[in-house]
């Protein structure tokens, strides 16, 4: 999720028609650039080069988490009917991607499912599978705490937060954030509240290939579990 507004202007974004690497392209109203999701810049028109600004937090999940947390949603509908298709099922059983691309960096498959985000300058990705059940790791200056429930569906959110301080530990089977003490609740995907609590840090799940086609130098972080004796 980016925010829309630079340099004290509010710009109308939708999607351009176009790809590059098989991954979307938005296109502003006002100047007629277009802006890359994947890798955070504008890549063509009046703002060429201009770093987009990524927003902390968006959330994904399945249709019937949705309508279970908001039981009143209204659905966008044709003529009063719902398309009831599900257009992407072959998508997702193919182990290829969109038009059948496949990523050029075999570090992991093609369509292994990441989180993915830039920091100063450099972009790094993560399995989703190995932030099952919490992980903390310091990239340089920057202390995260990434988690996700044990075999989560990928169509769920990873959550995402940067400690204001020293970083995060397990004890006890919790994890605490060092600075604030602030431990992480998994039922909520919060932290307990705390003036000096971990805020939430940007970033989003998607395809490997789709990443790594558009960012070729992406920094790749494994986890390394100790094998059970």
């Amino acid at each position: 999720m980016y925010d829309r507004e630079y340099d004290g202007s509010t710009y109308t974004l939708e999607a351009s028609g176009g790809l590059i690497n098989s991954s979307l392209v938005m296109q502003d109203r006002e100047t007629d650039s277009y802006w890359s999701i994947m890798t955070g810049k504008v890549i063509s028109g009046k703002l060429s080069g201009t770093e987009i600004e990524e927003l902390s937090f968006g959330s994904k999940m399945q249709w019937k988490d949705w309508v279970a947390r908001y039981p009143n949603t209204e659905v966008l509908s044709v003529n009063g009917q719902e398309d009831g298709r599900d257009a992407y099922a072959n998508y997702f059983r193919s182990e290829r991607g969109f038009r059948n691309s496949e990523a050029s960096d075999r570090r992991l498959e093609t369509k292994e499912p990441v989180f993915t985000f830039h920091h100063n300058g450099k972009a790094h990705a993560i399995p989703l599978s190995h932030i099952e059940g919490g992980w903390s790791l310091q990239i340089n200056d920057l202390s995260l705490f990434l988690y996700r429930p044990e075999n989560a569906s990928m169509f769920q959110s990873t959550h995402a937060f940067e400690s204001r301080g020293n970083g995060f530990v397990e004890e006890d089977g919790k994890w605490i954030d060092r600075h604030s003490k602030a431990s992480f609740d998994a039922e909520t995907a919060e932290f307990a509240e705390h003036t000096e609590a971990p805020k939430r840090f940007r970033g989003f799940d998607t395809f490997w290939y789709n990443w790594s086609l558009n960012n070729p130098d992406t920094k790749l972080h494994v986890r390394v579990r100790e094998k059970k004796k």
